[in-house]
């Protein structure tokens, strides 16, 4: 989390965008997450991985889903963003993409750990996120995730799609979360955390969100919350959930 702040740290000067898709970058080479190198294992011993960024200037978002052979699927995702033409490819039309696009690529080995072999039975999961609010006001969010443990072929969760499992707005704040995918697709609760802000304090809104995931779905989950004002929020209903933050 610490080299992550600081990677995100960096870049603030530059945009809120550029600090989020910084933090996920490094996120991605951490092996101990699930995203990028250690990301889970779906049932057939391979890593499908999803990502997706947007920011709240202008709506734009960008993001990626089940591909196996770009080697940090959150540049990717800001590619799709920034051509502005779609904003989410999957798979085989992904990587061609990226290909085109010069984001680099590698074998889907690179992906997989001893680590994650040995637990590949397990049935949890988690993604690694990033909100941000930059000097002039703009608000970003960036995600990457390999899913569920044991997954089937092709499954995608709640991180690619806008609302689910990330979501930005310059007029509000930004959003993204971990957890149950289907379960943040079912509630869309990064949308409706962001949407109760400015008029609630983003510990507020992160608080109505995981409250609103178990009581609407009996979802478990995490979510962060960044509001206009800088205000931080966190909150989740799993065992834990790894966060850090940093302001002036």
């Amino acid at each position: 989390m610490e080299r992550a702040l600081e990677a995100g740290w960096a870049k603030l000067g530059g945009s809120a965008l550029a600090a989020v898709v910084a933090a996920v970058r490094r996120l991605e080479d951490e092996p101990l997450l699930n995203a990028g190198v250690g990301a889970c294992l779906n049932s057939e011993g391979q890593v499908e991985l999803d990502a997706g960024v947007m920011e709240g200037s202008r709506l734009r978002a960008g993001a990626v889903a089940a591909v196996r052979d770009v080697r940090h699927p959150v540049e990717l995702a800001l590619k799709i963003l920034r051509q502005g033409r779609h904003v989410l490819l999957v798979a085989e039309g992904a990587s061609r993409f990226a290909l085109e696009q010069g984001v680099e690529t590698c074998d889907p080995s690179v992906f997989v750990t001893e680590r994650q072999k040995r637990i590949w039975s397990s049935r949890s999961g988690d993604t690694v996120g990033a909100v941000a609010r930059d000097g002039k006001g703009r608000v970003a969010v960036a995600v990457s995730t390999g899913g569920t443990y044991g997954k089937h072929p092709g499954r995608v969760g709640d991180s690619p799609l806008v609302g689910a499992g990330f979501y930005a707005d310059d007029a509000r704040g930004a959003a993204c979360g971990t957890g149950e995918g289907e379960a943040f697709i079912r509630t869309l609760v990064c949308k409706g955390a962001v949407d109760r802000l400015p008029g609630a304090r983003a510990q507020a809104a992160a608080d109505w969100a995981v409250e609103e995931l178990r009581s609407k779905v009996g979802g478990r989950g995490g979510v962060i919350v960044v509001s206009i004002d800088g205000g931080i929020g966190t909150a989740f209903n799993t065992r834990e959930m790894a966060w850090a933050e940093r302001h002036e």
